[in-house]
C-alpha cells in the first residue's frame, strides 16, 4: 500500500488537500502537514510517525513544495529508507496523478508519471489557441 504525505510551508498543503478531495473524494492514505504554523511547528515528528505507523512493505510518498526548503530538507533526511520517496515542486496535477495512480504500478513509475503529467499541465496560456478545438491534441 502507498501512503502519501503532502507537506508545505504555511497552509498550502491544506488548500491543496481541500481541492484534491473536492475533485477525487476523501483520501484516507493522505496526511497533510501545514508546516511552521500553529498546528505544526516542525514537520519531522509527523513524517516519523507516518513512517512508524506503516507496514514494512508500504511505500511512503512525501510531496513537498520547494526544493531546498526546510520542509524538503527534512523529508530528504528520510530517503535512506528504501520505502520513502520524496517529490518536490509539487502542484495539483502531480498530486492528483499520484493519489489516483494504480496501486499495482510500482511507486517509482507512478512518481515519474506524475512528474511528467505535472510538466505537461504547466503552460503559458497566452500561446495556446483561443479555440481549443482548433488543436488536434486534447488537453
Amino acid at each position: 500500500m502507498r501512503k502519501y504525505i503532502l507537506a508545505t510551508h504555511g497552509k498550502m498543503a491544506g488548500g491543496m488537500q481541500s481541492t484534491l478531495e473536492m475533485i477525487a473524494g476523501e483520501q484516507e492514505n493522505l496526511t497533510c502537514i501545514n508546516a511552521y504554523t500553529d498546528e505544526c511547528k516542525d514537520p519531522m515528528p509527523v513524517f516519523q510517525k507516518v513512517i512508524a505507523d506503516c507496514k514494512p512493505e508500504d511505500d511512503i510518498v512525501i510531496m513537498t513544495d520547494l526544493l531546498g526548503g526546510s520542509v524538503n530538507n527534512n523529508a530528504m533526511a528520510l530517503i535512506e529508507n528504501d520505502h520513502v520517496h520524496v517529490v518536490t515542486g509539487i502542484n495539483l496535477p502531480a498530486i492528483i496523478s499520484l493519489v489516483m495512480s494504480d496501486e499495482e504500478t510500482p511507486t517509482v513509475e507512478a512518481v515519474k508519471e506524475a512528474i511528467e503529467s505535472a510538466r505537461e499541465m504547466l503552460q503559458y496560456c497566452n500561446e495556446l489557441p483561443l479555440n481549443p478545438q482548433e488543436e488536434e491534441e486534447d488537453f
